[in-house]
């Protein structure tokens, strides 16, 4: 049996994986000197509450000991593992993944899977890897499908403030400084190696979204499987963009909370459509 594992980054509750069969790694947020489990020991609506009075939280990701007792009852039990793991070039947890299946001598057993993203993109990694457990396929046969899925799911963010990414380590003072003089609202993605770079910066909310649209309808034009929406403290605003997105795309939006780890990064006002497409894309790494 193969055995399916997310982190919490995915937006799904503890419920949700219950209820899904998979297994759940809570990574980590830092307030002051108290760690939180993301998804456990604190959930986004609190999260969110907090950020907007103010309280400053960092990321931390979860470390090897966490996943080798996440990791060795299901080793011990004869199952393999499929682990999607959040964007490897923006949390140590990928590596993580990699050192426990090291400890435990079990790299032959267990996948670490780079999602090179996070929320709904690593959400539908999950649902595809477990579906294809349950339906009999190879360790092998899921990887190679994960990759493919992956390179043809495409997800861009536009938040309020350069804030955030400057408080999570993805921008200098210097550059956070400037834009913050000239009110710039940035829209970020994640590049092919999985980073989370900027991809414009808008003078206003109003203009953002709508580039974020033209954004929307270029991943269209590569056709639609499916489409979500990423949103964090910002339920009227992302149900307003969701209602335009259907109306375009022509498939339902699945609404993705952004996990209290990434909400480290972009702040509480946060909207990211997200679309998987029929084909993969060329040049992700062009920038506008």
């Amino acid at each position: 049996m193969i055995k399916v594992i997310m982190d919490s980054t995915c937006g799904m509750t503890v419920e949700d994986f219950e209820k899904a069969g998979m297994v759940m790694v809570p990574l980590y947020v830092r307030e002051g000197e108290t760690l939180y489990r993301d998804g456990v020991d604190i959930k986004p609506a609190e999260f969110y509450k907090k950020e907007r009075e103010g309280v400053i939280f960092e990321s931390a990701q979860t470390n090897p000991d966490d996943l080798v007792r996440i990791f060795r009852p299901i080793v011990e039990a004869g199952d393999e593992i499929v682990c999607v793991m959040i964007s490897g070039a923006i949390s140590g947890s990928v590596n993580a993944g990699r050192v426990a299946a090291q400890t435990l001598e079990a790299e032959d057993r267990i996948s670490i899977v780079d999602s090179r993203q996070s929320g709904y993109c690593q959400l539908t990694m999950g649902r595809l890897a477990k579906s294809m457990a349950d339906e009999g396929k190879s360790r092998a046969q899921i990887v190679e499908a994960l990759t493919e899925l992956r390179d043809r799911t495409w997800v861009y963010f536009i938040m309020e403030s350069l804030h955030w990414l400057y408080k999570g380590g993805r921008l200098t003072g210097a550059q956070a400084l400037i834009g913050t003089i000239i009110q710039l609202k940035p829209i970020v993605w994640f590049d092919d190696l999985g980073r989370m770079v900027t991809h414009n910066k808008i003078r206003t909310i109003k203009a953002g979204k709508e580039r974020l649209k033209e954004l929307v309808l270029e991943m269209a034009s590569y056709g639609v499987v499916s489409a979500g929406l990423h949103w964090a403290d910002n339920w009227d605003e992302a149900k307003e963009f969701g209602d335009w997105m259907e109306s375009v795309l022509h498939v339902p939006v699945e609404y993705n909370r952004v996990s209290c780890v990434v909400g480290c990064h972009v702040g509480p006002t946060v909207l990211g459509p997200v679309v998987v497409m029929k084909e993969k894309p060329k040049a992700k790494n062009r920038v506008d």
